[in-house]
């Protein structure tokens, strides 16, 4: 069973919602915003005894009830019980910007709940502040970015990707997990092969420090060959992506290519 969100999860969540709107938020507001980019389930959807509130907004109530942006120094609650707000402080404009990276990972990959939430805890529990390293496969399939992009991520990612395609390539061929297209085939092999993108089903990060070929070895697991038809299907609902198997399953029923 999944683990109920601590207030220590929504931390940096919060500050990037801060961020977005000006630096300062209402609680009513941030519990929606929350809800919207987390996608909560489980134990934390359901509605407390004699309240309105679900055990998620409840959560993101003692965030003031609790002080907890004031006690790492992160923001401040200002103004009156009818128009305050929660605002951040340079300390936690610091914090945000030396995990945005990580954040942006962990919400436009559209991994679940769970995922997001343990992940979140790890780099909040990271006590001896080692930097995390991400990998980002939406670097690489929209090459152009990579200039806009930390050089490092870029290349970490190549690093993974690579290391991804060498791995699943058979006898020479590599092919959608999902549907099995395969580029070379469709295109023709000087143009199309060996090419495929590659999903990360759970969040992969590496500590500065870690052994990188380690690392890989253990991303391979959580990782999947698709065609960028069936990645982009997985992602069509950014609040419920699709498991594979799902999406396998119904291309198993309805895959019949029909020309126009």
């Amino acid at each position: 069973m999944a683990k109920r969100i601590t207030e220590t999860e929504l931390i940096l969540p919060s500050l990037y919602l801060m961020s977005l709107n000006g630096g300062r938020i209402t609680t009513s507001e941030l519990i929606q915003k929350l809800r919207d980019i987390m996608k909560p389930t489980g134990e934390d959807l359901q509605i407390l005894s004699g309240r309105a509130d679900d055990k998620f907004s409840q959560k993101v109530r003692n965030l003031k009830a609790h002080s907890t942006f004031e006690r790492f120094g992160y923001a401040e609650y200002k103004g009156g019980p009818r128009d305050g707000y929660v605002e951040i402080t340079k300390d936690g404009k610091l914090h945000l910007k030396e995990n945005q990276d990580i954040l942006k990972y962990l919400l436009i990959n559209d991994f679940t709940y769970t995922d997001l939430t343990e992940n979140l805890r790890k780099v909040e529990q990271n006590q001896n502040k080692k930097k995390i390293e991400t990998f980002d496969e939406n670097v690489i399939i929209q090459e152009g970015t990579k200039r806009l992009a930390e050089v490092a991520v870029y290349e970490r990612s190549s690093t993974l990707r690579n290391y991804a395609i060498q791995f699943f390539t058979k006898d020479d061929r590599i092919s959608c997990n999902c549907c099995t297209f395969n580029f070379g085939d469709f295109y023709g092999q000087e143009i199309g092969k060996g090419f495929i993108e590659i999903h990360h089903t759970k969040p992969i990060f590496k500590y500065e420090d870690d052994d990188l070929e380690n690392t890989l070895k253990q991303a391979v697991k959580n990782l999947t060959p698709v065609c960028s038809n069936c990645h982009r299907m997985i992602h069509r609902n950014w609040k419920k992506p699709i498991e594979i198997q799902v999406l396998i399953d119904s291309i198993n029923a309805n895959g019949v290519f029909k020309r126009p």
